[in-house]
């Protein structure tokens, strides 16, 4: 194996194991959860708070190419889920996504989803 092929193997592999531990941040400014793929790309779950009703509302999930197949719309909608669940907020599912998620864990989310 030549010296290049040999980096950039390990190249990938370094970069596959930085995607494994994300980090999941609420930038409320922006009303999103991110999570930083990279200096200029992030895979995201936009949103928005109704602070009258007490409801946030999951509207769009989106993660680019490069981190498709890793889980990480589901790490997005999991941490929107404990993020209601903290400020005691109900969940509106707009996001096709999302109500998948929902969908397949419903028993243990079903109390916080409104309509």
């Amino acid at each position: 194996m030549s010296c290049l092929l040999s980096a950039r193997l390990m190249a990938s592999r370094i970069s596959a194991k930085r995607m494994c531990s994300t980090i999941v941040k609420n930038d409320s400014s922006r009303n999103k959860f991110v999570i930083e793929l990279s200096k200029t790309d992030e895979a995201y779950l936009q949103y928005t708070e109704d602070r009258n009703k007490n409801v946030i509302s999951l509207e769009h999930t989106y993660v680019p190419e490069m981190g498709k197949g890793k889980g990480l719309g589901k790490k997005l909608v999991e941490s929107a889920f404990r993020y209601a669940i903290e400020k005691r907020m109900m969940v509106k599912l707009e996001c096709d996504f999302a109500v998948k998620y929902f969908k397949d864990n419903e028993s243990t989310y079903k109390p916080y989803v409104t309509k």
